[in-house]
């Protein structure tokens, strides 16, 4: 909204910051948005997170630039285990509010702990394989997975919450009663906990109602007649035939149909199509032989090609330092194709990452390395940045930087990388290598979360260079004046 009187933009403020008018609309709309914030802070304290979710909802309805509203929603998401929907608020906090914005400490928390971001990968895994097993009517596989999510994420109420629910499907009712009580320890007002917990009551109290009938025809007692009425058989009465006989008969009977009706209508169906699917799998397998076959069949004669052109490279190694450079990518990047050809992808990749692709010569060797870039990057790449990171968790700053190296020559837009190997080159006083990666970042990467950082460990370099360029020249001063 705009001020009427100047047109200057309103943002956070009723109050127009050139004219000093207020807004009486914008005012409303402010103070309708803080009202339901308190709201949701009061719930918040009391554990009611869903009526927190609700009233800040609503508060972020009538003013979407609320920052506190919309932090504290991304807090609730967190503490209800969905990590997702909490980074998504945070985000979006931090593209209204960029500057003094508590959001960017959260999401730096988030993701500096690699481990956290494991845990929470692996709750959303195994949450949507239970649900997975639930649609293939497997419910005790999907119960043994949302074990497993609760034991990882203890605050995931929807884990809780289905769990309970399988429980109950179960019968197992005193499991369902204990995990619902710590959905509600949780979240105390949730209203899909509640009524599972309703359903929960409703079923206990219609057990004990048939213990209470059963109870009740116990006590009933048969009476004895004193004078019980005689009925004397007769040599030509009528016998029935007996009754256990017959059942055994009947049941014998109900066997032999049911097995004939199984062996005409069920195995032949099951047959046919254990044959359909078997030969669907000989020809997706084939199709994938033949593209597979293709594939080699295409690198080998790369291979064949790097290897005569190699050959020759050796042959003029003795020529210049820039020859034997390239003939030892090309050396590499043969051990790489055949890793891939191994199906070693994590080896192809690693050994490609001591790939220079500047030095090599021919467009059939740029177009292997951009081949096989292609399919190990996303799998190598993950791989050799937790190993960096590690070493410079480790403090072991020289491997740090030499597997940082080997991640940016795989994928050069990794700002994380530029900005460790940055740090690590500052940490082993190498200022000028670091300089050039904080200046990387600041210059390519101009939107990055990490720009602030860089900016500010480039400015401690200038600050310590200068300082010690002036001791330097106060040292050389005072020589002089002593000769």
């Amino acid at each position: 909204m705009n001020c009427p009187k100047c047109h200057t933009p309103l943002e956070d403020t009723y109050q127009c910051p050139k004219c000093q008018h207020e807004e009486p609309t914008m005012k409303r709309i402010i103070r309708a948005s803080n009202y339901h914030y308190n709201q949701g802070l009061s719930k918040a304290k009391l554990r009611d997170l869903s009526g927190a979710i609700t009233s800040l909802q609503m508060s972020l309805k009538y003013n979407k630039r609320n920052m506190n509203a919309r932090n504290l929603l991304g807090l609730v998401y967190f503490q209800m285990g969905e990590t997702v929907s909490a980074l998504s608020e945070w985000i979006i906090s931090v593209h209204f509010h960029n500057q003094g914005n508590i959001a960017r400490n959260y999401i730096k928390k988030v993701q500096n702990n690699p481990g956290q971001l494991q845990v929470i990968n692996n709750t959303i895994q195994n949450y949507n394989l239970a649900l997975r097993y639930l649609e293939e009517g497997n419910g005790d596989l999907a119960i043994i997975e949302l074990k497993k999510v609760v034991n990882l994420n203890p605050n995931y109420i929807r884990a809780y919450q289905l769990l309970g629910l399988l429980y109950i499907q179960h019968k197992q009712y005193s499991a369902a009663r204990k995990i619902l009580s710590r959905a509600l320890k949780l979240d105390r007002n949730n209203i899909t906990t509640v009524r599972y917990m309703n359903e929960l009551a409703g079923y206990a109290h219609s057990k004990r109602k048939n213990k209470d009938i059963e109870r009740e025809k116990a006590s009933y007692v048969q009476i004895k007649d004193p004078n019980p009425i005689v009925i004397e058989r007769t040599a030509d009465s009528y016998t029935d035939f007996n009754t256990s006989t017959l059942s055994f008969v009947n049941i014998l009977i109900g066997i032999i149909i049911g097995a004939a009706v199984v062996g005409l209508l069920a195995i032949p169906a099951i047959q046919k199509t254990k044959a359909a699917e078997y030969n669907q799998a000989v020809v997706e397998y084939s199709s994938q032989i033949s593209e597979r076959n293709k594939e080699i069949t295409t690198l080998q004669n790369q291979i064949d090609a790097l290897t005569d052109e190699n050959d020759s490279l050796k042959n003029n190694m003795d020529t210049t330092g820039s020859q034997a450079d390239s003939g030892q990518n090309e050396e590499l990047l043969i051990q790489a194709v055949k890793s891939y050809l191994d199906n070693d992808f994590v080896t192809s990749g690693t050994v490609l990452a001591d790939v220079d692709k500047s030095l090599l010569s021919g467009q059939d060797a740029q177009a292997v390395y951009d081949f096989i870039l292609s399919k190990t990057r996303d799998t190598v790449v993950n791989q050799l940045y937790a190993e960096a990171y590690q070493y410079y968790d480790d403090r072991d700053y020289m491997n740090a930087v030499t597997m940082f190296r080997k991640v940016l020559n795989l994928n050069t837009d990794s700002v994380e990388s530029w900005y460790y190997m940055g740090r690590a080159y500052q940490y082993l006083t190498d200022f000028e290598q670091a300089r050039n990666c904080y200046n990387t970042i600041i210059n390519n990467y101009g939107t990055s979360e990490y720009v602030d950082d860089a900016q500010s460990y480039l400015s401690q370099i200038e600050s310590r260079t200068s300082e010690t360029q002036t001791t330097e020249t106060q040292a050389a001063e005072s020589g002089t004046s002593e000769t």
